[in-house]
């Protein structure tokens, strides 16, 4: 059976939000100790936390799915599964925050900041503006002032052959190339 690896910060990434379950193996991989399984994040916290963000926490993003809890201060590190030290992260921004040296802190706000690799503080983006309504009310709105029917794309041909050599000569002619 090959081995596969992780690095550290992948594995601290993938733990965030999973269910964990402790296996201590012998040299040759055979379990020694299987430990309970540990929710980091629970039902309700988690429940909590989509209501409290809402959106990924990152400046800028607006990602509203595959959103994941991640701890401000790792539990691996001691710190406490609870609302305060939790935000939503989308799966590109959690990466971030393990895999490529992003931190984040808690402002003054108790919100979320975040820090580029460099300790450079990400800047807040402005909300993005409003969509406009492109739902079926305003397709048919539009529609309407077009006055499209079943006329409107109507063939015209007869069923006859259609005469190549003429078209061309007239595309040729309007072309302005004879």
């Amino acid at each position: 059976m090959g081995e596969s690896f992780v690095s550290a910060e992948a594995a601290r990434r993938l733990s965030c939000d999973a269910g964990v379950v402790e296996v201590v193996e012998d040299e040759h991989g055979t379990p020694l100790s299987v430990g309970r399984k540990r929710r980091t994040i629970a039902g309700a916290l988690k429940r909590a936390l989509h209501k409290r963000d809402r959106i990924c926490t990152y400046p800028g993003c607006t990602h509203r799915i595959f959103l994941e809890g991640h701890h401000i201060k790792h539990w691996a590190d001691g710190g406490e599964t609870s609302l305060k030290n939790t935000a939503l992260l989308c799966s590109l921004h959690h990466r971030h925050v393990h895999e490529y040296g992003y931190t984040i802190e808690l402002g003054e706000d108790q919100r979320p900041k975040f820090r580029d690799p460099y300790g450079r503080p990400v800047a807040a983006v402005p909300s993005p503006t409003g969509v406009a309504d492109l739902g079926w009310p305003a397709i048919r709105a539009v529609n309407e002032s077009l006055a499209i029917d079943a006329d409107t794309i109507a063939c015209e041909w007869d069923g006859r052959p259609v005469d190549y050599g003429t078209i061309v000569g007239h595309l040729v002619t309007v072309g302005g190339l004879r």
